[in-house]
């Protein structure tokens, strides 16, 4: 006879068995999640620190600029004659506008090392696109722009040399374009048949389409190298520029030139004294100003799209040279973003047109904020971004094994429109607008970390 009890305590084992199985199944689950925790965190460190690098080389080169037009303001208002040295100092700042974006690329990959970051694969598609890119790079407020574009082609070989573990992210068209041919998410609805997408951003251009024409002129193409200043320059002699803003200016620079512990601008001399002063005040110089499609109010910041607290202070709202890298680790992936902050004099460093430098801090920023409008590093958008979407516009060719182009084909389908629109009528009253993300419209950052 069996003892009263034993089929109780089989059953136990049993449990016991079945506990400690789901308790290993628990630590395995926490372990895996400890080790994706620890990448991402691993990885957003190497990404933000990459971002910043960038940013410090970007306000480098911008101050050094500044000061550079501060030199050039005091050799034209003392009373030497060294006009010709004075304007010599444009094609400098010119040299600090063509080495600063490689500068920044360089100390981006050294902060990715520096954490620990992998180099990014592909690897030599990698270096082929930025290569590629190179060619759509101009320099047309250059005094020789076939020289600086030259020379920018030569650093890039060199600093092609190391790992690329920091993808440069930049804006390759004008950003606020509006142009679904440049909007990734128009061409994920496509794929993924996301017709709540199109209820919500493009359900009139959706029934009305007839052709490609219908997508309008192709935004113009963003013609700055990666990490650029979004400098250009303009001629003006120095009275005349002086005179701007109702004599501020010459008050902003002798207060930055206090602050340099340089003497401030000697005042105009009379007309009798026969200084060399008289005729170089009124000589037009070439000097180094902010680019004004480039820099600008943030108006990003102000429409309330973005996930930031607090109110943004006048003296900070400009945008303009942003740094944004992607970078990837153990099949994490982070887009950071970074920019350079200052005054001059308690006052937004734009107000005097003139770049004056000031820019002392460097800040994180959200990615959603920045100049790239990019998500991240995507080489098969990029490539369709760069390579693709211009001959569509003006031919309709479309390349072969590129997902971007075959979406394109899909759309171009009236079939496929058509079923897209009568699942619109019918259920498009049920479509939720996802938060946190969204259209441009509103409904927040799909990015912006």
């Amino acid at each position: 006879m069996r003892p009263r009890g034993s089929g109780k305590r089989g059953q136990a084992v049993v449990l016991l068995l079945a506990l400690l199985v789901a308790m290993a199944a628990l630590a395995l689950w926490v372990t895996d999640i400890d080790r994706y925790v620890m990448a991402k965190l691993r990885v957003q460190d190497g990404g933000d620190a990459a971002a910043l690098a960038a940013a410090r080389w970007q306000a480098a080169g911008v101050n050094l600029c500044g000061e550079l037009n501060l030199i050039q303001a005091y050799m034209l208002a003392d009373d030497v004659g060294n006009a010709e040295a004075a304007l010599v100092l444009h094609g400098l700042r010119q040299r600090v506008c063509l080495t600063a974006p490689m500068l920044a690329f360089l100390s981006a990959q050294s902060a990715a090392e520096a954490n620990q970051l992998p180099e990014l694969q592909p690897a030599e598609e990698v270096r082929d696109f930025l290569r590629d890119s190179v060619r759509y790079a101009l320099f047309e407020g250059y005094d020789d722009p076939e020289q600086a574009a030259a020379d920018f082609r030569d650093m890039m070989e060199i600093v092609l040399d190391v790992p690329i573990r920091a993808f440069p992210l930049t804006p390759l068209y004008d950003t606020g374009s509006g142009s679904l041919l440049t909007n990734q998410d128009f061409y994920e609805a496509v794929l993924g048949r996301d017709w709540c997408w199109f209820w919500f951003n493009a359900y009139a251009f959706m029934q009305q389409y007839r052709g490609r024409g219908d997508f309008g002129p192709m935004p113009k193409p963003n013609t700055e190298p990666f990490f650029g200043l979004r400098l250009g320059a303009r001629t003006l002699s120095l009275e005349a520029t002086l005179a701007e803003g109702e004599g501020t200016l010459e008050t902003t620079m002798n207060g930055q030139l206090s602050e340099l512990g340089h003497p401030t601008l000697p005042p105009p001399p009379s007309p009798e004294s026969g200084s060399p002063a008289l005729y170089e005040r009124t000589l037009e110089a070439r000097w180094t100003v902010f680019d004004g499609e480039a820099w600008g109010p943030w108006e990003v910041m102000r429409r309330g799209e973005l996930p930031i607290e607090g109110v943004l202070r006048d003296e900070y709202d400009y945008k303009g040279a942003s740094a944004a890298v992607s970078v990837e680790r153990d099949g994490s992936s982070w887009l950071a973003a970074a920019k350079a902050f200052g005054e001059v004099g308690g006052e937004n460093p734009m107000d005097a047109g003139v770049v004056l430098g000031g820019f002392d801090a460097v800040r994180l920023i959200p990615v959603d904020a920045a100049d790239s409008g990019i998500r991240g590093f995507d080489l098969d958008w990029l490539r369709h971004l760069r390579f693709h979407v211009q001959s569509y516009s003006a031919t309709g060719a479309l390349a072969d094994g590129c997902r971007y182009c075959t979406a394109l084909r899909l759309w171009e389908n009236p079939a496929f429109r058509a079923t897209g629109l009568e699942w619109l009528a019918a259920f498009g009253h049920t479509c939720r607008r996802p938060r946190p993300g969204g259209s441009s419209d509103g409904g927040g950052a799909h990015y912006g970390h």
